[in-house]
């Protein structure tokens, strides 16, 4: 029987508009927190009241405050009331998604690993709940979530970031916490949807009613006050002396509420006492059968002293399973366990595994968190070492189930328990596994050091095999000392494994192209690359073909190699398609993107994403959408839809996964240059240079990511006109000529350093940028796999280039390609620059004809400017459309015919195209072409093409435009 709800009318108030709120489609997460035994499971009982009174359902979940709780028992608690395990899992729809959750959904399922998984499952989750508040609306209390696991405490972070719209209300209780004792509840604080209910003392006068209620009569003012004075009007301790003062025993105050606890205890039979100090080694909550186990009684010769301590306010049964019950509150079950002697809580412990595995001997699965806690506690001499098999076991099992944070905790806790009695091979196997755990959730540092100490292991037992799998846990991680170290460890693994070739050497050597190239050594990557796929293809294990092929592309990476690259894509996509492997897939349709926009087809890199975003949803987690945010946002802002790309550039850097954080900047960074260029929204560079402080430390100082991550600025600047500014950046970076950017930024290196050193007037510079940019005329600015951003036709940059050179010829030639390029690709923004550059060399060269065409240039440029919002463009046309002079009249000479082919013309047909359309040999289409070049004055089929734009109406070509 739970005691009246005093002193507490503000919280409920504030519970019950909450709740309101809710229902009517406003939801709500409540972290309602206090000390230990503020009543915030009583605050929660209170509301479940009056949701049923509206019937609302509610769920309850209780998180396990000892160290080995099955991972996400916080939600496999609330899932089970959600779903009712005894429906069958086909009527779910969810099942397979739910099964780490809810075990009894698994259908022995074992295969289920990696962060597209617990993505799936966490999504799935969001879609049960949702499901249930559409109907009715609903309340999740989740009780003591400070002692939830980490993999618990993310899911309730996704939940809270997908409740909009819902009809849901979720109240967390947890204790007060220290200072970032707690990050991820820190960070559920900041969520829009997150109201704070603190809980703290009761004030004097709810004391002295909380005290008379247990009592059953008036107290004193002094016992009031004392009670007040020793507790801070903590409801539980206020309750639990007002029973002990129940109970006759008024000389005095215990000090603390484990005497008060104690002297409980006392009260109980030996049988009772005995059954819960074995319960509170089970845990706070615990199964009957379990403890009877524990302690060899019968089940039924435990019922009674169960009914003992329910009476006595100890334990109360749960609402989940009828052969469980809990400890009222977990101070508790501190207070009974702190009161056992070492011996027998270490006899204890003991007894539970013995009992765990005697009872559930034919499924232990969902039982290893416990065993691997019993073990931890009761190992002595001779036993640890299969003390830490178990507790590995639990490991591999948290693994399975997605929670690779309490995999790290029990792959550590097996190692210090195991330890001295552990062989070599246990010993790397379980640094391996938690280097592994430690990778999975993000830990970095962590996984190095285990990976390290695996590689002493291999070394003292002479096994180079081993060595070779510790080092492939790890991963580049794009900083310096950290990738030479891993390419020592690569190289001294395979100088000692077995030539032969093996899937364990061709992923190393494929890891080994890949620190070559973070560490900028494109040749030894090539020839890593190339060994790595032929002794994968040699092994034939579909992860090592995968491996090398990966490895391969990124030494490829540079423009030489854009049609080997092409080649590696299709291999990919073949591999991917028979294993069935969404990720690769996904890799595979990346690489295309890239290769599509090399090579100037927008719109086929365009009609791949939606076939990338189709495999990239199947793999889940932040970085396959990442990536297609990231490729959507670059197509946007090469098609000229600058807003559009905007937006989609700010969703992906805020769904960028954080171990791709320098990734992230530097793609933020490159789509913001190039649309401030163009949309000059951004003038002094205030993005891109909060973009490069952001990018901080992950770019050393000799590195040739430097390059890009500088130039982008110094672009931002010079288009700013703020030329010392680019300029202090642009020479910090050395002679152009040295320079070493990274393969896949080759050309927008390039290109850029083209743009600073025309505003610099650094004449040799561009020289020698024109130089190397030459042999890549015909090709595209991308920047890797997915694509980053577009910058353009090469022939762009070679055109400014030729022009600041005074070499106009050339300059004419490489922007006619150019404006030609982007009129097919519909790179609407780099056509519009097109015009302007080749309207300015044009008027500098100053032929009769040249002038005719940069007069219509001006016309066409000047529109689809403003059209795009290109206000710096549009403004350079007009200047220089001014110093032209007033355009010609439109000669009127055409004859109906001659509109029709000039109209054909407009649209990029040739001869025979037009004879075939307006039904005339292909000798009489020349004569016409030929007629109207003379009737117009000029000697270019490109300049009747601008004319007819110009001038005729593509409906009615006859008529001129009002």
């Amino acid at each position: 029987m739970r005691s009246e709800l005093v002193g507490r009318d503000r919280e409920i108030g504030a519970l019950d508009g909450w709740l309101v709120s809710a229902l009517g489609g406003r939801p709500r997460l409540v972290l309602c927190h206090g000390e230990p035994g503020a009543g915030k499971t009583r605050l929660a009982e209170e509301l479940v009241a009056r949701a049923a009174a509206r019937e609302v359902p509610t769920l309850w979940g209780r998180a396990a405050e000892a160290e080995g709780a099955p991972p996400y028992w916080l939600w496999r608690q609330v899932l089970r009331e959600a779903t009712g395990v005894a429906r069958p899992a086909g009527e779910l729809g969810v099942a397979e998604e739910l099964a780490p959750l809810v075990p009894e959904l698994d259908g022995g399922r074992s295969d289920v690993l990696g962060d597209e998984a617990r993505f799936r499952l966490f999504d799935a989750v969001v879609g049960v709940l949702r499901d249930i508040a559409d109907a009715r609306g609903l309340v999740v209390v989740l009780d003591d979530v400070h002692w939830a696991d980490r993999p618990s405490l993310l899911l309730l972070r996704h939940l809270t970031r997908e409740l909009r719209g819902s009809r849901l209300l979720v109240l967390a209780t947890h204790h007060d916490l220290p200072p970032g004792d707690a990050p991820l509840l820190a960070e559920l604080v900041r969520e829009p949807v997150t109201e704070r209910l603190p809980l703290t003392g009761l004030s004097r006068n709810a004391v002295a009613a909380r005290l008379a209620a247990e009592i059953g009569e008036p107290v004193t003012a002094e016992l009031v006050g004392r009670v007040h004075e020793l507790t801070g009007g903590n409801p539980f301790f206020v309750g639990e002396l007002a029973r002990h003062l129940s109970a006759g025993r008024a000389a005095g105050i215990p000090p603390t509420v484990r005497e008060a606890i104690e002297r409980r205890m006392e009260r109980l039979s030996p049988c009772c006492r005995s059954q819960l100090r074995a319960a509170s080694i089970v845990g706070r909550q615990f199964s009957v059968a379990v403890v009877a186990a524990t302690i060899g009684r019968p089940v039924l010769d435990c019922l009674d002293p169960l009914d003992e301590a329910v009476a006595a306010g100890l334990v109360e049964p749960t609402a989940t399973a009828g052969d469980e019950y809990r400890f009222v509150h977990a101070l508790v079950r501190d207070a009974v366990e702190a009161g056992l002697p070492t011996g027998e809580r270490v006899r204890l412990h003991r007894a539970a595994v013995e009992a765990i595995e005697r009872l559930y001997s034919e499924r232990l699965d969902p039982h290893l968190s416990d065993l691997a806690r019993h073990w931890a506690a009761a190992a002595m001499a001779g036993e640890r070492a299969r003390a830490a098999g178990w507790i590995e076991r639990a490991g591999d099992e948290a693994m399975r189930r997605l929670a690779f944070e309490e995999g790290a905790r029990l792959y550590r806790l097996a190692l210090d328990t195991g330890d001295p009695e552990l062989d070599g091979p246990a010993r790397h196997r379980l640094l391996v596994a938690l280097a592994d755990a430690r990778h999975r959730s993000a830990d970095g540092a962590g996984s190095a050091e285990a990976c390290l100490a695996a590689a002493d292991v291999a070394r003292q037992l002479g096994r180079p095999d081993l060595l070779g799998d510790a080092v492939l846990v790890l991963g580049c991680v794009n900083e310096q000392g950290a990738d030479r170290r891993l390419r020592a460890l690569c190289e001294e693994a395979l100088a000692e494994l077995d030539p032969q070739p093996s899937s364990r050497r061709a992923r190393l050597l494929s890891l080994l192209a890949e620190t070559h190239m973070y560490l900028e050594d494109v040749g030894p990557a090539d020839l890593a690359s190339r060994e790595a796929l032929a002794v994968a293809e040699s092994c034939a294990e579909p992860a090592a073909l995968v491996a090398a092929l990966r490895a391969r592309q990124m030494a490829r990476s540079g423009p030489d190699g854009i049609e080997e690259r092409a080649t590696l894509t299709a291999r990919l996509f073949a591999v991917g398609s028979d294993a069935d492997n969404p990720s690769d897939r996904m890799w595979a349709h990346l690489w295309q993107i890239d290769t599509h926009v090399e090579r100037g087809d927008l719109y086929d890199a365009a009609a791949v994403i939606d076939r990338l975003e189709w495999y990239a949803g199947r793999v889940g987690g932040p970085t396959g959408r990442w990536h297609v945010l990231k490729a959507r946002a670059a197509l946007a802002q090469a098609h000229g839809r600058f807003d559009d790309a905007r937006v989609l550039a700010d969703q992906a850097f805020a769904v960028a996964p954080a171990s791709g954080h320098a990734g992230a900047v530097g793609a933020r960074m490159a789509l913001l240059t190039a649309l401030d260029h163009h949309a000059g929204t951004d003038h002094g560079g205030t993005t891109a240079m909060v973009a490069l402080d952001a990018a901080g430390g992950a770019v050393a100082a000799g590195s040739g990511y430097r390059i890009t991550y500088t130039l982008g600025p110094a672009v931002i600047l010079t288009d700013a006109r703020k030329h010392d500014e680019a300029g202090a950046l642009y020479r910090s970076l050395g002679p152009p000529r040295r320079w070493r950017p990274p393969p896949f930024f080759l050309l927008a290196s390039y290109a850029a350093g083209i743009a600073v050193a025309v505003g610099q007037n650094a004449d040799a510079d561009v020289a020698v940028l024109r130089e190397l940019l030459s042999p890549y005329r015909h090709r595209h600015v991308g920047s890797g796999a997915g694509a980053a951003h577009y910058g353009g036709p090469v022939a762009l940059h070679l055109g400014i280039a030729a022009a600041h050179l005074g070499d106009l010829d050339a300059a004419v030639d490489d922007l006619r390609l150019a404006l030609a390029s982007c009129r097919e690709n519909g790179a609407a923004g780099y056509a519009v620059e097109a015009q302007v550059e080749l309207v300015g060399v044009l008027a500098r060269r100053g032929r009769p004809d040249d002038l005719d065409e940069a007069r219509a240039l001006v016309t066409a440029g000047t529109a689809a400017a403003r059209g795009l919002g290109m206000p710096a463009f549009a403004a350079r046309l007009a200047a220089i459309g001014t110093s032209l002079g007033p355009v010609p009249p439109s000669p009127s000479l055409l004859t109906a015919r001659e509109r029709e082919v000039a109209a054909c013309l407009s649209t990029g047909m040739s001869n025979p195209q037009i004879a075939a359309a307006l039904f005339v040999s292909e000798r009489t289409a020349q004569n016409h072409v030929q007629h109207i070049l003379s009737k117009l004055g000029y000697s270019r089929r490109s300049q009747i093409a601008v004319w007819a734009v110009q001038n005729l109406d593509p409906r009615t070509p006859n008529d001129r435009r009002a």
